[in-house]
């Protein structure tokens, strides 16, 4: 690919080989001095064919320290004449190209013995092997040690000077990761005693104070919440219930949610849910309402329904397209500092609620302090009752933001996360029917952009740049369609889900792999949303019921029985897998009725409808009974 001149400006710059690329991630490295590259064949064959290291970046474009490191090294252009001259530089966007992404970070844990994130980097030999990575790298020498500049020149001089030496460490560590992805783990025995080593889990691990676990920073973790509420469902242990009270309410009243539009913030930096990464990501606020809307149903409580609400219609308001698809995510910053849309100056806040005889107890109860609680400004949080006057202030705030310029948007549609948010839409329309019709707006509009000829991953703008699908693509819209059919009743989204669910067999070959190719393996672990393979074996046991299917059946329980180790082991932690296993141990029920029955308040976690004569319930392997009275019925469950 030739580089392309760009005039910006009057300025007369040159573009590299990202410049065609519809991801705007990469887009926003087009200009940069370094002669970055896509994930191509093409950078590979020029690496090869001059002997040169290969330097690989992974991030997205709502990265914060991704814009840092930006900023700080790639438009350097000393840095950039550097990787110009001894490597070749390859930029990769995560939420393109998870597959890429979590190879690539395995072999950050295994070099560095602790979980990475972004921007991710890499140094690789010629052949694509890797023998350095690091996440975040400052541009000089600092206290923490050198610092880009450097490390990029000392490995060149060593490559250089003394090339084997490079290879036999990479070759090394080529070996170590082979060994570690081959290693098989034990099967263990599991059974109902899970269960208690939950709530043992939940003991040790959980801050009941202001909830999560320990530590700092904290993620919301919504996956092992919503195991939570089935093991509080099947057990009513009030340790349990505890840690998910605590948990969603400091969340809901931290700075961790958005407390003027709506919308939960990625994580929090500190232990109290106060201090946030300011991005949006699309998948928070499909998963996390779902967990809320769960919890809602069994306390009452309207707090974890008002937030589960606002969140949604954030989402619905300012990350939709014009045709009905949900974009990916919103930067942390805006006019290059991070939060400056979001939080606010002690003084504007305090002018501005003059206006209000209760000033003070505003001003307290948005959590306005004098100081701020972010480098001297305020990131809204909520203490005490609601005060008079709140929904006046609260647009008082709202007019304040709408001065400022809304952070970067990107606009990448990607198929597993709006099959999320499709599920979202259809249980907040348990309490307003209007959000089913969204629901099946974005279902239909999702199918008919995304599922033609095969399934595809994502795209930006440009349709003919649309990503295969991955594993992930195909269980979360499996799922999506399982609930589609359970609040419709409509036998489509049933039997595309039939379709797609044999389709995706072809991940699997002895074991299951991210992608088509199967070079990259798919795990057990929700990192920061559930593993596509294990809520494919959700999706399994959901049919299996649904279809009467044992092919299903036995194909979840395979997955399950190989994950067996971190079930026995890490519950907590590996949790879509564990609700795989308690689905199989406790038993999941199916109610044939003529009406969906998702207003239904069921005390029980693993019950599905479909469309029958009112009413008979079901397992996989027998039909309990029939009866025109539900309520009956049901304990039978008991």
């Amino acid at each position: 690919m030739k580089k392309i001149i760009l005039i910006i400006l009057g300025v007369l710059t040159m573009a590299n080989h990202l410049v065609n690329s519809d991801s705007p991630y990469l887009l926003q490295h087009a200009d940069n001095p370094v002669n970055w590259y896509p994930w191509s064949e093409e950078a590979f064959e020029k690496a090869k064919r001059e002997n040169k290291l290969i330097f690989l970046s992974i991030g997205y474009s709502t990265c914060h320290w991704c814009h840092v490191m930006e900023k700080e090294s790639f438009e350097n252009k000393e840095i950039a004449d550097i990787l110009n001259k001894y490597y070749v530089s390859i930029k990769v966007d995560r939420e393109e190209m998870p597959d890429i992404d979590k190879y690539y970070q395995k072999v950050y844990q295994l070099m560095n013995k602790r979980a990475g994130g972004w921007p991710l980097t890499i140094i690789m030999t010629p052949d694509k092997k890797p023998f350095y990575a690091a996440t975040y790298i400052p541009p000089h020498y600092s206290q923490f040690g050198p610092g880009l500049k450097e490390i990029l020149t000392a490995i060149a001089r060593d490559y250089q000077n003394n090339p084997q030496k490079i290879k036999e460490i990479a070759n090394n560590f080529e070996q170590y990761f082979k060994e570690n992805e081959n290693r098989s783990l034990p099967k263990e025995k599991i059974d109902k005693s899970v269960l208690e080593k939950i709530i043992n889990q939940v003991k040790e691990e959980f801050d009941f104070t202001y909830g999560g676990t320990k530590g700092a920073p904290k993620f919301p973790l919504e996956s092992t919440l919503d195991l939570l509420i089935d093991v509080y469902m099947l057990s009513k242990n009030e340790t349990v219930k505890k840690a998910i009270d605590v948990t969603l309410e400091k969340m809901a009243k931290g700075g961790i949610f958005d407390q003027i539009e709506g919308g939960f913030y990625r994580y929090s930096t500190d232990s109290k849910w106060e201090i946030p990464h300011f991005e949006k990501m699309l998948y928070n606020n499909a998963n996390l309402p779902l967990v809320y809307l769960r919890w809602y149903k069994i306390t009452g409580n309207e707090l974890f329904f008002e937030v589960a609400k606002r969140s949604i219609d954030e989402m619905l308001h300012r990350y939709r397209d014009k045709n009905g698809l949900f974009f990916s995510a919103s930067n942390a910053d805006s006019e290059g500092v991070e939060g400056k849309y979001f939080v606010y100056e002690y003084d504007e806040v305090e002018k501005e609620f003059s206006k209000f005889d209760n000033k003070e107890e505003l001003l307290n109860y948005f959590g306005i302090k004098k100081y701020g609680n972010f480098n001297g400004r305020n990131n809204p949080t909520i203490n005490g009752k609601r005060p008079k006057n709140y929904k006046e202030a609260l647009e008082v705030l709202k007019n304040i933001r709408k001065k400022r310029v809304f952070p970067f948007i990107d606009t990448k549609k990607i198929t597993a996360w709006n099959a999320m948010m499709i599920k979202a839409l259809f249980k907040i329309s348990e309490f307003d029917e209007s959000y089913k019709k969204q629901a099946i707006k974005t279902l239909e509009v999702l199918l008919e952009e995304m599922y033609k000829d095969k399934l595809y991953h994502s795209y930006n703008k440009n349709k003919n740049a649309k990503k295969e699908a991955l594993l992930e693509d195909y269980a979360y819209l499996i799922s999506s369609l399982v609930t589609a059919y359970e609040y419709t009743y409509e036998e489509k989204y049933l039997n595309l889900a039939n379709k797609l669910i044999n389709e995706a067999k072809k991940f699997k070959n002895k074991e299951w792999y991210m992608n088509e190719s199967k070079t990259i393996k798919a795990d057990y672990s929700d990192s920061s949303y559930a593993s596509s393979l294990s809520v494919l074996a959700n999706d399994f046991l959901d049919l299996a019921v649904l279809e009467f299917n044992f092919d299903y059946f036995n194909q979840a329980k395979e997955i399950v029985e190989n994950g067996s180790f971190y079930i026995k082991n890490y519950p907590l932690f590996y949790a879509t897998l564990t609700k795989a296993f308690l689905k199989i141990e406790f038993k999941e029920y199916v109610i044939k009725s003529s009406y969906p029955l998702y207003k239904e308040n069921f005390s029980y976690p693993y019950i599905l409808w479909k469309k029958g004569e009112n009413f008979e319930i079901c397992t996989i392997e027998r039909c309990l009974g029939k009866s025109n009275d539900l309520k009956a019925l049901l304990e039978e469950i008991q």
